[in-house]
């Protein structure tokens, strides 16, 4: 059970251009682990506004490690196509194409969300650099795939509106 829920499913990294999303969201604050509740209400939303919702995205706004838990920040919903158009209260934004590294890992979310951002904090002491934010997290039929900007000054602008 274990193994088919990926406990030892490994971790890819790789670096690259990617970005030209357009994703729906609601803002959420607290911790990342009740995303799910958010998540579900954007769902809801595009159910009543009979939009079809794509994989799943979060943009990570704040460092757990570093951030109060009732102050951790991010935007959770679901990447759209280019025609959708939602109506409050959500709201629409897109990230553009950008320098990235990725990590990615098929396994069910218990172990996939440790273990990609394992990688990518492996990854930044490897290169003597810091995780940069927002990452971005695009979840879809049980991979994981997270993704964080180069170098701060690469860092995903997102418009606060």
């Amino acid at each position: 059970m274990l193994w088919w829920w990926g406990l030892f499913s490994t971790t890819t990294l790789q670096s690259g251009e990617y970005g030209g999303y357009r994703y729906v969201y609601l803002d959420a604050q607290g911790l990342y682990s009740k995303l799910m509740k958010t998540q579900n209400e954007v769902s809801f939303q595009l159910k009543l506004q009979g939009i079809v919702p794509g994989s799943e995205v979060t943009l990570v706004m704040t460092d757990p490690r570093t951030t109060p838990q009732d102050k951790l920040l991010a935007r959770t919903g679901f990447l759209i196509s280019a025609d959708a158009e939602p109506k409050a209260p959500l709201k629409v934004d897109t990230i553009a194409k950008r320098e990235v590294v990725v990590a990615e890992i098929k396994a069910h979310p218990l172990f996939a969300y440790g273990k990609a951002y394992s990688a990518l904090l492996d990854y930044t002491k490897e290169h003597k650099t810091t995780l940069h934010l927002p990452t971005l997290e695009i979840y879809d039929h049980s991979v994981l795939r997270v993704e964080m900007p180069l170098t701060s000054d690469q860092v995903t602008e997102v418009d606060t509106r």
